[in-house]
């Protein structure tokens, strides 16, 4: 599905993400890992038009995507659910949902799917009225990845979904993705907590100074004690 090809991201001078390859195949749940700063959300950003290719080539289907506009690699498939959350503070639960779908034409397909998600997260079904601001951060988390799905995406991209909650509400957006799995999304995950993403991986990736050093099995990663302690800070299994 998503092809990663030797893939540069520079900001003049700085560069942030050095000769990546990777590799994510439809109905896969592939986790990006790596410390802070190492490069992963340039690296997703890029998917998406969001930060400057500036070598490499990105392919999603065979079809190069490299440096496409961001509404364009959207309608493509590809949604980025962005660290922080980022939902529009001002704006309902609704509006928030509805501007998700807001390159789609079907609109029957929409209302569907309206109904699906606010199924799957019924706390937002109970807030749909409310201002975003006034969620906690958790159902913040939940109305940015629902809102990303409404896009009917074929690869939701997510980074860092669990930062800054607590454990308990951390809990739940595992629950939420483990959910996703089962309906076979394909999803590429950046995520600081990596035994949580390596439970839900099919795959991973390891990242530290924009350059990879492990790419394969998520059971593989778990197993390595030597990767999981000097760039993850966690012992192997």
């Amino acid at each position: 599905m998503l092809q990663l090809e030797n893939v540069h991201v520079s900001y003049g001078p700085i560069k942030a993400v050095r000769g990546v390859s990777l590799e994510v195949k439809g109905g896969e749940i592939v986790a990006l890992l790596g410390p802070n700063g190492a490069g992963k959300t340039s690296l997703v950003s890029s998917v998406v038009g969001l930060a400057p290719t500036s070598a490499g080539k990105i392919r999603l289907d065979g079809a190069d995507i490299t440096g496409e506009p961001t509404e364009r690699i959207v309608t493509r498939g590809i949604t980025l659910t962005p660290e922080g959350r980022r939902v529009f503070a001002d704006l309902t639960v609704g509006e928030n949902l509805q501007l998700g779908a807001a390159c789609r034409k079907d609109r029957d397909g929409v209302a569907e799917d309206l109904e699906t998600y606010l199924e799957l997260f019924p706390i937002l079904r109970k807030r749909y009225a409310a201002r975003a601001r006034m969620l906690s951060g958790g159902e913040q988390q939940m109305l940015a990845i629902a809102r990303s799905l409404m896009s009917r995406p074929k690869m939701l991209m997510l980074d860092e979904p669990s930062l800054g909650l607590a454990p308990r509400v951390v809990d739940q957006i595992f629950e939420l993705l483990h959910g996703l799995r089962s309906k076979g999304l394909t999803m590429l995950l950046v995520e600081q907590n990596a035994n949580e993403a390596l439970e839900l991986a099919d795959s991973a990736y390891v990242i530290a100074s924009g350059s990879l050093v492990f790419g394969g099995k998520a059971a593989d990663l778990k197993a390595s004690g030597e990767v999981m302690e000097m760039y993850l800070g966690l012992e192997g299994h």
